[in-house]
């Protein structure tokens, strides 16, 4: 009966040994789904930049319109940006014809006079029935300059990358103008509701004041919810002078 119970211990280990010593199948992890675009969100192969389009398309209201339109108008540096340009533009197209062969006239046109007491000036009236000599001459030279090392080359692209340079400085400073104006018009008009806000927080101060008196009157509540009003109602009155002088300062930096 032992031996048997020991047999039986042993042939389950063996079995639970042969069990633990197989291979096992190898899992396979799930890679991640991601989807190619979010949700709603379409590729857009547009490549035009913002700085590219014009600043008109961002608003919509008039006076901001005006105050931009006024303002890049009037500004000296963009001015200069723009006459720059110009002149970069000039340069690069000059640069084009560099290795175009170059034809020079030359045209000239000369009077003499000669005295009518000297050898020339007789035998001149005697000969040609004048007192003077014409001398007209013309000439013709063409020149064409080879680009063996690449002269002209570099000229046109450093003319070309003027010209670029010139178109980013007035872009950069047509930005900033912008940016400027329209911060400073919705901050004035943020300014502007607050005011609006500020007196009719006054009006209800006053009113809630007038109210609390008759109150105290009553004797309904004490003089110290009086002061407390009063106090309130001065706060608020403070309020007023500090947003018109911020709303004249904005005014004046937009010239308006």
């Amino acid at each position: 009966m032992k031996n048997y119970i020991t047999k039986i211990v042993m042939i389950a280990i063996l079995i639970t040994t042969i069990i633990s010593c197989k291979v096992s199948k190898d899992i396979e992890t799930p890679k991640d789904a991601f989807p190619e675009n979010f949700r709603n969100a379409s590729v857009s192969k547009d490549t035009t930049s913002i700085a590219d389009l014009e600043w008109k398309n961002f608003f919509t209201e008039k006076d901001i319109i005006q105050l931009i339109d006024s303002a890049v108008t009037r500004n000296n540096d963009l001015q200069i940006a723009t006459k720059n340009i110009e002149i970069a533009q000039y340069k690069f197209t000059q640069s084009k014809w560099g290795n175009v062969p170059q034809l020079n006239l030359n045209v000239s046109a000369s009077t003499s006079n000669p005295s009518d007491n000297s050898f020339t000036g007789k035998n001149l009236g005697q000969a040609l029935g004048q007192n003077h000599i014409d001398d007209y001459s013309a000439g013709a030279t063409l020149s064409w300059e080879a680009d063996i090392w690449g002269k002209i080359k570099n000229q046109k692209k450093g003319a070309f990358a003027g010209y670029l340079q010139s178109e980013e400085v007035k872009k950069a400073l047509q930005t900033t103008i912008v940016a400027n104006v329209s911060k400073g018009y919705y901050n004035l008009l943020m300014l502007d509701a607050q005011l609006e806000i500020a007196k009719q927080n006054y009006k209800l101060n006053d009113s809630t004041t007038n109210i609390i008196k008759l109150k105290y009157d009553a004797g309904q509540v004490t003089s110290l919810a009086i002061q407390q009003s009063e106090a309130q109602k001065l706060v608020s009155a403070q309020l007023i002078p500090q947003l018109e002088q911020n709303i004249a300062i904005q005014e004046n930096a937009l010239s308006v």
